[in-house]
């Protein structure tokens, strides 16, 4: 085997794990997608039968079925504005950190571990 011939073997070789890599990241990355898609949507789910629950005891309580929802509303504007402050340190530094260590942690090739 001459040296044009290995070139070629281990260029091979780097491509397919490179690919192997690719493959791994991006599974990675869509369960972690599809699983927060999903927890989002049982939690919207669940918001919403307890904004529900919410009006019909305020409106029982207050004895105004008009005030109820316009506090139920305000409370998750009071939460969303609270949430959209702090998406960064939520949100965006965690995805970040996900991506970070997917992207360029090196991992063993022979156990998988970080532990280079």
């Amino acid at each position: 085997m001459n040296i044009k011939d290995s070139v070629k073997e281990y260029l091979g070789l780097k491509s397919d794990a490179f690919k192997l890599g690719l493959v791994e990241n991006l599974s990675l990355v869509i369960n972690q997608f599809l699983s927060t898609m999903i927890l989002l949507l049982v939690l919207l789910v669940s918001l919403v039968f307890l904004a529900t629950g919410a009006n019909k005891w305020l409106g029982m309580v207050l004895d105004n079925d008009i005030a109820a929802p316009l506090m139920t509303g305000g409370f998750f504007l009071v939460l969303f504005l609270i949430l959209f402050l702090l998406r960064k340190k939520l949100f965006l530094n965690k995805f970040v950190r996900l991506f970070a260590r997917m992207f360029f942690e090196e991992k063993d090739p022979n156990t998988g571990r970080n532990d280079l």
